[in-house]
């Protein structure tokens, strides 16, 4: 392959840093390259359970069971912790995308002293955006989900159903949040439960949109 064109494999994309703040380059990258096909997930700990352009912002980008790509727009020191969390985790890391800003000289001898392959000085948007580098194999756009902790002093949990695109702010506590891609793979206790809930002859989808009525 050229030297880019290995990017039109991949098909999720997870933006570290993008939020709310439509003032940020993370969030910005959505309006400009969330054309090309990608599966692009927003994650940001503090907007998590809030949507970006109709995506639901994850709190972290592990819920899938493989990850591809992760696109780092986070300060140096975010990235060094970020780094060192993941492998005592025994994470297996994907390919890490250093935006401009992101890179650092102990970051990038941190990913070579741990053998991660990464990209530094480049910024991905404008990579895949000028090169009109399309996602070859684009996912199907899925139905997303929410669990919030109700506010009535029932400390119930709610669980709710959003059509691909759907927007949401949230106003109550974030307990889990994904679309159904999330829900097959993740190995977090909210989505392993509704997994089990699966009726006979039900497919994961159908379930979670019972449970959600």
């Amino acid at each position: 392959m050229e030297r880019d064109e290995w990017l039109q494999t991949i098909q999720t994309v997870h933006i570290l840093g993008a939020g709310l703040r439509s003032d940020r380059p993370a969030h910005q990258a959505f309006h400009d390259a969330g054309h090309l096909g990608y599966r692009m997930v927003p994650v940001h700990p503090k907007d998590a359970g809030n949507t970006l352009l109709g995506r639901p912002i994850r709190n972290q980008p592990w819920q899938s069971s493989e990850q591809e790509l992760f696109v780092l727009f986070l300060s140096p020191d975010r990235v060094l912790s970020s780094l060192r969390q993941w492998l005592l985790q025994g994470r297996t890391i994907p390919f890490i995308w250093l935006q401009p800003g992101a890179e650092r000289e102990d970051v990038i001898e941190f990913l070579d002293a741990a053998e991660i392959p990464y990209s530094q000085g480049r910024c991905w948007v404008v990579t895949v955006t000028e090169a009109s580098l399309v996602c070859l194999n684009p996912k199907d756009d899925l139905p997303w989900f929410l669990q919030t902790m109700a506010q009535d002093g029932s400390e119930c949990s709610l669980w709710r159903r959003f059509d691909s695109g759907a927007s949401h702010t949230l106003d109550e506590p974030l307990e889990w949040v994904g679309d159904l891609y999330d829900l097959e793979g993740s190995d977090e206790t909210i989505a392993r439960y509704i997994r089990s809930l699966r009726q006979e002859n039900e497919t994961l989808e159908q379930a979670a949109t019972r449970l959600s009525k």
